[in-house]
């Protein structure tokens, strides 16, 4: 390195100095003086030349801890609901029969004949014809010609419309009873043993109906229904009645609740003629000449606005009911129409209270198909319910088993009630006394069923009559219990089997009757009238029938009745029939 060089180094360092004690604003003067004389020798540097020395030390890996807080994300994601896929495959329809025969016969000359022909599938229309006979040409002994004839035929007609049903009725139908309840062992009787056609009576009835009704499934429009009834009812003893009835029904959703309106137009017109006196070879009474010479209508107009409201588990029937009977001065009705039911436990249990009430139509074509040995010349009347409360509970411990459980509080007014009529030789001809009522009902029902292979069904009922004037409800019982089932076995046997029971009775006899030695006296409008209570004893009664299926199309089958072999009276003086065999086949095609 030459002096120059090092010369302006050094100046360089001194500037550079000085330069930095400017900007960091130190006032003092920066001044290099050197002292003495002589010659300077800078000693070059030397380089060093030992190497640094590098130690090595172990570094342990350091443990790292996390602590990790969970947070729960909130998703709001509505997923599409995803269409199924429609499929064309379906399973196939089990196989109809448009057709079926049964046949049968049993003891006491007992044919019987059912035959049903219908159409089977189809999107337009429906339609069946069926023909009905069955007959007995024997009955107990001791007593007169018991045999009795039941014949039917009718058929329908049903129009499947784009937004409407219309459907057609039509039948008729003849049966024939004996008034048979004298005993022959009596000599006034013991002549007629083999008499027929004296105590003969023939009900002919014809009939036809038609109702149309709509089936729309938009809640906006008004759902309809309306539908014309008739028919002719004629006794072999110059009477005959004809009933004509238009009834209908309008109802529309306004968002839950559904408004209903129901009326109806009943007219019933009766004609008979009067009896006369007997003479001593009569068995029942002859006719007067005079032709109908009573004559007995009325009209019954009901008009029924109600709401029924649906919630959750909460439903509400509210509405009432105007009625006007003009067959006792046009009598004028206001009924109440409610019902409340609350749901629980996912239908389990479904408590229930309500109130009702109605006018009954009473005429000769009911009173004969409650008693067939009732008189033609009587006096018709209509019942009134006044009211009906009624309470309970009902639903279904699981899906094979359902209850239910009720009692009631009804009031009538003209109930009729049979009594024997003495107004016939025979005195076994049954009229009818209206009285004032009032019954308290508790009953119940439970039903079993196990898929198609089982089926139980146990009902019970307990009455309690209270009558303003005649001293019992005569020939109603206080209490019935029925039970009966199917049992399926492989497909092959099906089994029925049911039996019932009806208590004790009170018949009203206005003729002494043997074993009877109570007299009774009822004073109605000032006249005094005697009549003889008679208990009629609890009816037990066993059914059972076996049939076995062939194949698909054929079976045959036998039924057993009145089991127990007892001539129970159901109505006095009419002992039924004991133990009796039916056998015979079923056919389908």
């Amino acid at each position: 390195m030459t002096m120059t060089k090092v010369m302006f180094m050094l100046c360089t360092c001194l500037a550079i100095s000085w330069s930095f004690g400017q900007i960091g604003g130190n006032e003092e003067d920066f001044s290099l003086n050197v002292h003495g004389e002589g010659k300077r020798t800078i000693v070059p540097p030397s380089k060093i030349s030992v190497l640094p020395e590098v130690k090595e030390e172990a570094h342990q890996k350091p443990l790292v801890k996390y602590t990790i807080v969970p947070k729960k994300i909130e998703v709001s994601f509505l997923p599409e609901p995803i269409k199924p896929a429609r499929l064309k495959v379906s399973e196939p329809l089990a196989k109809l029969y448009g057709g079926y025969l049964k046949a049968g016969f049993g003891n006491y000359i007992m044919p019987l004949l059912d035959f049903y022909f219908s159409g089977t599938r189809s999107r337009k229309n429906n339609w069946g014809i069926n023909l009905k006979h069955f007959s007995a040409g024997q009955g107990p002994d001791d007593v007169g010609f018991s045999g009795f004839s039941e014949n039917t035929l009718k058929g329908s007609y049903k129009q499947f419309l784009d937004y409407h049903t219309l459907s057609f009725n039509a039948g008729y139908e003849r049966n024939v009873a004996h008034f048979y309840g004298f005993e022959l062992t009596d000599s006034i009787f013991s002549n007629f043993k083999d008499a027929r056609d004296e105590i003969k009576t023939i009900y002919n009835k014809l009939y036809f109906s038609s109702v149309l009704e709509s089936k729309y499934k938009d809640s906006a429009k008004i759902n309809h229904k309306i539908g014309l009834n008739y028919y002719y009812f004629q006794g072999n003893f110059e009477n005959r009645e004809n009933q004509f009835v238009i009834d209908g029904r309008l109802q529309k959703y306004f968002g839950k609740e559904l408004a209903r309106f129901d009326f109806s137009l009943d007219y019933n017109d009766y004609a008979h003629q009067r009896f006369e006196p007997l003479d001593s070879n009569q068995l029942i009474s002859s006719l007067s000449p005079a032709g109908f010479n009573v004559l007995q209508n009325s009209v019954i107009l009901k008009l029924s606005p109600s709401i029924n409201a649906l919630r959750k588990n909460f439903k509400a029937t509210i509405g009432a009911s105007i009625q006007i009977d003009s067959k006792n001065g046009g009598n004028f009705h206001l009924f109440p129409r409610a019902e409340v039911k609350y749901s629980m436990f996912n239908n389990m249990f479904i408590p229930y209270v309500g109130a009702t009430g109605d006018v009954k139509r009473n005429s000769f074509d009911s009173m004969t198909a409650e008693n067939p040995f009732s008189t033609s010349a009587m006096e018709l009347t209509n019942t009134v319910k006044r009211y009906e409360l009624y309470g309970g509970i009902r639903g279904s411990f699981s899906s094979s088993m359902s209850f239910n459980v009720k009692v009631s509080q009804a009031r009538y007014t003209e109930m009729p009630l049979f009594y024997n009529d003495t107004s016939t030789s025979l005195q076994n001809q049954f009229n009818v006394v209206y009285d004032h009522v009032n019954i308290a009902t508790v009953g119940g029902q439970l039903s079993y069923r196990l898929d198609e292979k089982i089926k139980i069904y146990l009902r019970a009922d307990y009455r309690n009559f209270k009558m303003d004037y005649e001293a019992f409800a005569w020939h109603m019982p206080s209490i019935e219990l029925s039970v009966g089932g199917v049992y399926k076995l492989a497909d092959k046997v099906v089994v029925k089997a049911d039996l019932f029971l009806l208590g004790s009775r009170y018949a009203k006899s206005l003729m002494p009757v043997a074993g009877v030695s109570s007299v009774e006296s009822t004073n109605i409008d000032g006249v005094e009238e005697v009549y003889y209570p008679v208990e009629l004893k609890a009816i037990f009664d066993a059914n059972l029938g076996v049939e076995y299926r062939l194949t698909q199309k054929f079976s045959a089958f036998i039924n057993v009745n009145n089991l127990t072999t007892k001539k129970y009276q159901q109505w006095l003086r009419y002992p039924s029939q004991s133990i009796n065999l039916l056998f015979g086949a079923t056919a389908r095609f």
